[in-house]
């Protein structure tokens, strides 16, 4: 069964959102129509929709309110009067963000009381990963519907929401934070019946302060369940060591893939090749083969993560773990192109220091006896730990690739850590015309390389001047 897809016809009657919103209807005289799907973007709307003017920085959508209404939406929330009546139906809240936050929350309580199901996903790495292959798992059996692309935001979630099929039967939403207090925003709009934490890591702890900040803050997720199911790898210990307190408030489901006996899923016999990995999944006294085509021991974390949240919605462990053979992960997420003799491993969705050191350890693996290249990208929002992990992925390159460059704000701690000056860069456009320098292709010489780093570095760029060089010679 595959993936539903989002639409935007979802349907709301007008004096459903005002009540909601608590303002009053302008330019209505019979507020009984109702709207067929919610954008917030001029350039998308289709008719009848709802347009929600969000604004920033550097925009004002409340001055598109006469474009939606040309473009066929028949009503806008704004935030303040518009300058020209849009000749449509309107009406103005304090808030637009709260506002599709309040719209998408009372949709998802009313789609959870005619029986749909929640899964949340957050955590400090891996967590699309996870989101994706906890929607492959439960799609086997049931309508199944996933937050796509980066929805995962106080922007995000309530588009995943409002976007939702009238026949899913199971939503896995993801959840994101930069900041303490936004999971907790997030998770008591989506509210989740179960709730998956991939690892307690170190991303954005420039803005947490530290790991515990971090725990308290992905934590948060449970403030949207009523005693729900967490499910969490026994691995971590910081997961781990608060089991005595969330046992309290959830369902605690531990999953290991380094048989920690406080859990009740674990992975033995884990075979890792450059193609797949093979492992047994045991569950009391079941048990189940299950074969992931992606190589990293990190993916049977994420797959154990996924085959409980099944468990939990009623699969028996032998659906779960045959639907990981046809996994296939999301763009930029482990990506492998082959072009001749040479891999490339695009793989430059995010980075962070626990995602950094799990993709250099399954490189070695992917690439076998080829040459191995590096190039790797700055961590971003690290704050104060920035110096000191830059240089930790300095020496990690020197254990896993043979090769290794740097691009970023950080390249001098890299280059600390990794021992030549002369394989660290402020910018993509100097990686790149050393690397020019040093590459020599050799027909009989199969060479593999890892591009990874944090999204704001945009390292497509150097996917597309590295494929360039690789044509060119």
């Amino acid at each position: 069964m595959a993936l539903l897809q989002e639409i935007n016809d979802l349907r709301m009657q007008a004096s459903e959102i005002a009540r909601v919103l608590g303002v009053q209807l302008k330019n209505c005289a019979d507020a009984s129509f109702s709207v067929s799907g919610f954008s917030t973007d001029t350039r998308t709307i289709a008719a009848g929709n709802c347009f929600l003017a969000l604004s920033g920085e550097n925009f004002n959508g409340n001055l598109y309110a006469k474009t939606a209404a040309e473009r066929g939406a028949s009503l806008c929330i704004l935030t303040e009067e518009p300058q020209e009546n849009p000749g449509i139906p309107y009406l103005v809240t304090a808030d637009s963000v709260k506002a599709y936050g309040d719209l998408a929350r009372h949709h998802m309580a009313g789609r959870k009381a005619g029986g749909l199901r929640v899964v949340g996903v957050t955590g400090s790495s891996g967590k699309t990963t996870v989101k994706d292959m906890t929607a492959h798992v439960l799609a086997a059996k049931y309508r199944t519907y996933a937050t796509s692309g980066n929805h995962n935001n106080h922007i995000g979630v309530p588009y995943t929401i409002l976007h939702m099929p009238e026949d899913a039967e199971v939503a896995v939403v993801e959840m994101g934070m930069n900041h303490a207090g936004e999971i907790r925003y997030l998770t008591k709009i989506a509210a989740p019946d179960a709730a998956v934490i991939t690892n307690i890591g170190t991303a954005h702890i420039g803005n947490l302060g530290s790991q515990e900040n971090i725990l308290k803050a992905k934590l948060e997720i449970l403030d949207g369940m009523e005693h729900g199911t967490l499910i969490a790898p026994a691995d971590d210990p910081l997961l781990l060591g608060k089991y005595d307190d969330l046992a309290k408030i959830a369902d605690v489901r531990y999953i290991t893939r380094m048989q920690a006996p406080a859990a009740g899923l674990s992975a033995e016999n884990i075979v890792e090749t450059a193609d797949d990995t093979r492992f047994t999944i045991i569950c009391g006294a079941e048990r189940a083969e299950a074969c992931l085509p992606m190589t990293g021991l990190h993916n049977v974390t994420d797959a154990l993560l996924a085959v409980q949240a099944g468990l939990t919605c009623g699969m028996t462990l032998s659906e779960c773990a045959a639907t990981l053979a046809d996994f296939v992960p999301g763009a930029m997420r482990s990506e492998r192109v082959k072009i001749g003799n040479i891999t490339i491993i695009r793989d430059y969705y995010n980075a962070n220091p626990e995602a950094m050191a799990a993709a250099l350890q399954s490189f070695g693996t992917i690439a076998g006896d080829a040459e191995k290249w590096a190039l790797l990208g700055n961590m971003n929002e690290l704050g104060a730990y920035a110096s000191a992990r830059h240089r930790e992925l300095g020496e990690l390159c020197r254990k896993y690739a043979d090769h290794a460059y740097f691009c970023g704000v950080n390249y001098n701690d890299f280059a600390e850590g990794y021992g030549d000056a002369s394989a660290a860069f402020e910018t993509q456009e100097q990686l790149m015309d050393a690397l020019r320098g040093a590459l020599h292709f050799d027909a009989q010489k199969p060479m593999c390389f890892l591009i990874k780093g944090s999204r704001g570095l945009h390292m497509e760029r150097v996917n597309a001047m590295l494929e360039a060089l690789i044509q060119e010679k």
